[in-house]
């Protein structure tokens, strides 16, 4: 394209793809620039434990791309993306071998609580209910638009008693709610840990809005799915449509600087020294610190816009993951109280949500997690292609801070061997068999700085691209000063997760983004009139 292009889209993770496909289908000439070797972000599948064993880096767990538009509008199945739905979603195991499992079946679910609380079974039938209501009603709409003023959206629950209610547990931690709605201590770890994964951990003020996605998101109709051949079949599929409306994604070229002149992004370096016009908009798909500190360059920026950009935090919290090539699935002892503990999509070992909390408050001290709360995930039982036959490909993840008190981030390469084997021992305390070492065919092991080497966008190894707290959600996510995907510079937006709605594989801040340059532009919108039709 020698007179250029319309859209140049700095970052090719799903959210990057997800808008420039919206935009090439309006009939803009697209150009996604991709610093990796490999499109589509945390919606990474490779082999790294053993040859024959692939595992998907940061995106496992795909409910809520299925829940808005761009699954559908985007026609990804027709693309390649394919899906299974395990039916047993996720289990938590404990110390005396009992288990409670999660199915996509509500009753099924409930009986699997009942066996430790009859109360607390009705109390989950109730919450099902309500929540899928809320998921359907406010949140998917929600999460698929423009963020709105606090005061507006939650002016709703204001008006009666069981919607200060629901207001009241949105605004406390995810702990807190768990402890406050069920009885038993075991039901109480069970949610209380499954819905603290979609941020980290338990304890953040705010974060009891979660429940709905995740509790109702487990349930039928929903449910968290597998993209079938790894995660990067997804994006695979966005560049396939991108490619098919005329769109252009180019590998391997990290941006290392914009250039800006006049109020207006005039053009991007790449790292070889070329050198990319943009005379229509640049999107950026990564977090502002990166784009416009790293990126623009502090000096180029107004003090409120640079102040408005130093001021997005990092999350204190990353992830420590440990990816396993193994001779045969694990076997667990708790199967012996319930069998589907043995086909279920994740398991996870916390004695207690206290034990959660005392993770969150070593990670805030710079120490790994004395006693980790394990997260551990089991694809290959429903994907086949991940593994050899009869063979598993799995992995376990539980939060580590960033920054080592001792030594640093830099300290992760000195201590994260000997760290998975603290992780491999109090997982194998949990299991009959599968974890003995002539079993483990080979490991991968990942600190937070390794995430953050392996994907640069994930700065400090934060796969949200920014904390997910109340100051840095909704309207203020990245900041309040400047309308949701807009920034100081009339031609640069931005559309990764340090946009409204944040983490999480569901396109949502792509379709947001394109949605605020289509208003921008007055583009014809063409998903606006294929809602309708649907709707």
């Amino acid at each position: 394209m020698a007179e250029g292009y319309d859209v140049v889209v700095v970052g090719g993770g799903h959210n990057g793809l997800v808008c420039a496909g919206y935009l090439a289908k309006a009939g803009k000439r697209v150009l996604v620039l991709e610093g990796r070797g490999v499109a589509g972000g945390g919606c990474a599948t490779e082999e790294v434990a053993a040859p024959g064993f692939r595992h998907n880096f940061h995106s496992n767990f795909h409910g809520i791309i299925h829940m808005g538009p761009v699954y559908r509008e985007l026609e990804l199945e027709r693309y390649g993306a394919r899906y299974v739905w395990p039916e047993n979603q996720f289990a938590q195991v404990f110390p005396d071998g009992r288990a409670i499992v999660c199915s996509r079946s509500v009753e099924t679910t409930a009986a699997s609580i009942a066996r430790f609380s009859r109360a607390d079974a009705e109390t989950f039938r109730e919450l099902a209910e309500v929540y899928r209501d809320v998921l359907e009603q406010a949140f998917i709409p929600a999460m698929f638009s423009p963020p709105v003023p606090p005061s507006q959206e939650l002016a709703p629950l204001e008006k009666t008693t069981e919607g200060l209610a629901l207001l009241r547990h949105f605004l406390s931690s995810p702990n807190h709610v768990a402890r406050d709605l069920f009885v038993s201590p075991e039901v109480q770890t069970w949610l209380g840990f499954w819905v603290a994964q979609l941020a980290g951990t338990g304890d953040v003020f705010g974060l009891g809005a979660n429940y709905p996605v995740m509790l109702a998101g487990s349930l039928e109709p929903y449910g968290w799915a597998i993209c079938v051949g790894g995660s990067n079949v997804l994006a695979q599929a966005m560049v396939r449509f991108l490619e098919e409306h005329g769109g252009e994604v180019r590998l391997g070229v990290p941006v290392v600087q914009i250039e800006v002149e006049g109020g207006l992004a005039r053009g991007v370096e790449l790292a070889d020294g070329t050198r990319i016009p943009v005379p229509g908009i640049l999107v950026s798909n990564l977090d502002p610190r990166h784009t416009f500190l790293d990126l623009v360059g502090e000096a180029e920026l107004t003090d409120d816009f640079a102040h408005a950009c130093r001021r997005w935090r990092y999350d204190e919290l990353s992830m420590f993951c440990l990816y396993l090539a193994l001779d045969a699935p694990v076997r667990w002892k708790a199967a012996e109280w319930d069998q589907a503990v043995e086909r279920c999509f994740a398991v996870s070992i916390c004695e207690s949500l206290d034990v959660l909390e005392d993770n969150a408050s070593d990670c805030r001290l710079g120490v790994p997690p004395r006693q980790p709360g394990l997260f551990t995930v089991h694809p290959s039982l429903f994907d086949p292609s991940l593994c050899p036959p009869g063979k598993a490909a799995s992995f376990c993840e539980q939060i580590a801070p960033y920054e080592l008190r001792e030594g640093g981030a830099d300290a992760w390469e000195a201590e994260k061997q000997a760290y998975a084997e603290t992780v491999l021992e109090r997982w194998r305390e949990n299991l009959v068999s599968g974890l003995e070492p002539e079993r483990i065919v080979g490991r991968y092991v990942a600190s937070p700085l390794d995430i953050e080497l392996r994907m640069p966008s994930m700065k400090h190894g934060d796969w949200n691209h920014g904390e997910m707290t109340q100051d840095q959600l909704g309207v203020f996510r990245p900041f309040h000063e400047y309308p949701p995907y807009r920034t100081e510079f009339e031609n640069v937006y931005l559309c990764g997760s340090s946009t409204h709605p944040g983490g999480s594989i569901g396109g949502a801040c792509g379709y947001n983004a394109a949605g605020a340059i289509a208003a921008d532009l007055g583009i014809d919108a063409w998903w606006r009139s294929a809602e309708a039709a649907v709707g």
